[in-house]
This record gives structure tokens, sequence and C-alpha cells, in this order.
């Protein structure tokens, strides 16, 4: 009996996953085909929520300039094609002590020409009366800030992979897969199909198919809260209260948060990184532990008003050693492209990244100059 085949598959429904199954349909990839092995929009990966930060505000200047790509191109082509409004714009304060990375933070959105303000924390006051700015020697106002709708920017993105005719496998785990001559034979759940062309876009389920990258990449489960504040709401609200960071010393000394949007309260976590591995296949709740150090550090920073959290959930992180992402050709095999190690940060990414790693798996390059000139860097 024959199988399926498709020209491209795309092994992931993330919304990188996603992203760059629509821009190989865009592209006119001929039949395209979305692997997910649980339903889309589901809470165990990495993509689920309600809101995600957007930001210029970063460490070194190829991530500022991809980053002004990604808002300047990539979601305001994913607003026109699904018709939703995606990112809400507001400013972002990005802070820190000097023993931490603020300083490089500073240098790379200088360096990059991004709409990033240098303040000391005088001003930063004066501007943002919510935060005490506490142990912070130097302050980032980034305008270019904003929360991202991640429920509505899944769902767009579903939407246009739709509209391009992408076929969407949801409950369908991959078993296997292996080169079948210039093909692939891709085992699942539901039975086989080939492709010409596969990008593994996995999350925290790569090294089970890519046990190469096991040595590179290291899951780590995020335990994320949500609090109200007593009495007046509207202070915590989108529109009256910004995106944030704070980057302290050590692997893990970068903490976030965002405004009120869809939830019981402000969002707010600790990044971490570093550390020993979780099993992605667990099911676990939020540590109540990391969310009472997570509200203690919140009362610190702000001069806002906390009630006791209402809510709290989990997402899984997959990181390498540098936060770098790993998008690449596979080697052995230049049928096949991995877009993944998104480290915390891919959901801002993610319709460029899908457009770097379709045109990757389509031609060998991904046709984006910021991106072809560090592509060492994102190597496997």
């Amino acid at each position: 009996m024959s199988v399926p085949h498709f020209d491209a598959a795309v092994i992931g429904g993330g919304a990188n996953g996603l992203a760059t199954a629509w821009h190989l349909a865009r592209q006119r990839a001929g039949r395209v085909a979305l692997i997910e092995r649980f339903a889309l929009a589901h809470n165990r990966g990495s993509s689920h929520g309600a809101a995600r930060i957007t930001r210029s505000s970063y460490g070194d200047a190829t991530h500022v300039r991809l980053m002004r790509i990604a808002h300047e191109e990539e979601w305001p082509r994913l607003e026109r094609d699904s018709g939703a409004t995606l990112i809400h714009r507001c400013d972002g304060v990005f802070f820190g002590p000097s023993d931490g990375p603020i300083r490089s933070y500073a240098a790379a959105v200088a360096e990059a020409g991004a709409a990033v303000e240098a303040i000391d924390p005088a001003e930063a006051r004066r501007r943002f009366p919510a935060f005490t700015f506490v142990n912070a020697d130097q302050v980032l106002h980034d305008r270019t800030g904003g929360l991202i709708d991640a429920a509505a920017s899944i769902a767009a993105l579903v939407r246009v992979c739709l509209i391009e005719g992408v076929f969407i496998h949801e409950h369908t785990q991959v078993l296997g897969w292996s080169p079948v001559g210039n093909r692939t034979r891709i085992d699942t759940s539901r039975g086989a199909m080939t492709a010409d062309r596969v990008v593994f876009a996995s999350g925290a389920w790569t090294t089970t198919l890519l046990p190469q990258l096991a040595r590179r990449l290291t899951v780590k489960r995020q335990s994320v809260g949500y609090w109200p504040l007593r009495g007046d709401q509207a202070r915590a609200n989108l529109g009256s209260f910004p995106v944030w960071a704070y980057f302290g010393p050590g692997s893990n000394g970068l903490a976030y948060g965002l405004p009120t949007y869809q939830s019981p309260g402000l969002k707010a976590a600790f990044h971490e990184t570093a550390g020993a591995a979780d099993d992605p296949e667990a099911i676990e709740i939020a540590r109540a532990d990391t969310l009472a150090e997570v509200e203690e550090f919140l009362r610190e920073q702000l001069t806002l008003p906390l009630a006791p959290r209402a809510h709290a959930e989990t997402c899984l992180y997959t990181s390498t050693d540098d936060e770098d992402f790993v998008i690449d050709v596979i080697s052995e095999d230049p049928h096949l492209t991995v877009l993944s190690a998104c480290s915390g940060h891919g959901f801002k990414f993610a319709p460029l990244s899908g457009r770097v790693a379709a045109n990757l798996a389509l031609m060998g390059r991904s046709g984006v100059a910021e991106f072809e000139s560090e592509r060492a860097r994102f190597r496997m």
C-alpha cells in the first residue's frame, strides 16, 4: 500500500512549526504537512498562554537586528494575512545591576540603532513609578516593546496555514524517521508518510527525534504566576503597565513580567535555562517554592500592592548554553532542517524564524542577510 507523500513536512505545531509551515506553503513549496503530537494550542509545550513580551533589547546586536525584521516585516505580514491584531505596543523597561548583563544590552541596542534609550534609575522611577528599581544601576526604556497576544497568534498561524492549504495532522506522534532514497519516511502513530523535505520544530521533544542534539539542548520547566493587585486593578493593565525584565548576575538571573491581559493578574516568572534538565513527558504543576521567590522579588521591585497569587502554569524551555537558537540544515542530509532551542525567546521571533527555516529547507539559504552573516552561531 502506498503512503501519503508531501513535498515538505514540519514536525511540531507550536508557534515556530506553524510559522515554518505557513512560509513553506506561501512560497508554493507544494503539498505541505504539519504534524503535531497533541492538539494545536495545547499546554504541554512552549507556545500556550495568553501573552508574550516583544522587545528590541537584547545583549548582542544580531538579535536586535533580527528582531527589527520581525517587527517591521514578519509580524505585520502575519497580521495582514490573518486579519488579526497580534501585537499591542507598550513601553518596555529592562534593568539590572552593573555586575549583570545590562551593560551588554545597552551596548547592543546602541550598536544596532534600536529605539531604546538608556536612562538612570532616578529618571526611570519618574517614568515608571510602579517600579522601585532597587539594585538597578542602569535602565533601558525600549519604545519598541509590546505585548503579543499569544493565543490569538497561534489561532492566526493556524488560520493562514489552512488558507495556504497546509495539511494539519493533530494528535499524531512521530515515532521515527528514516531516509528512503531522496525522500524521508516519517512513521507516526497514525501511519506512515513520506516527504521530500522535513523541518524538525519539535521543541522539548527535539532530541527524541534528533539524538545528536542531546549534547547541546537542555529542557527546563518554567513556573509562571499571575498576581492581581489590591485595589485599583487598572494600574496593572496594558496601557498603564510596561513589559519588563530584570537582568541579574548568573545563568538564571533573569526575571520578567507583563501587564494584566486576558489573565487574572500581572504575569511574572524567573527565566531559568541552566541546571538539571526536566522530562518533557512528565506532567507537573508549577513549583510552589519558585513562585514564592518570584512573589518576594515582585514585592521588592514594585510599588504596587499585590494580592495573593491567583493562578499558575508551566511551560517548557529548550535551551542551549549560550541561549542562541539552532536553525540549520542537517549536514548528514540536506533534505532535513532543524528549528529548535529557542531558549525562552522563540515566540517573538517565530514569524521570522519560520521564514528562515522554510528558506533553508527549500534553498539551503535563508535569504535574510542579518541571519546569513552570523549563520555559524545558529548551526547544530
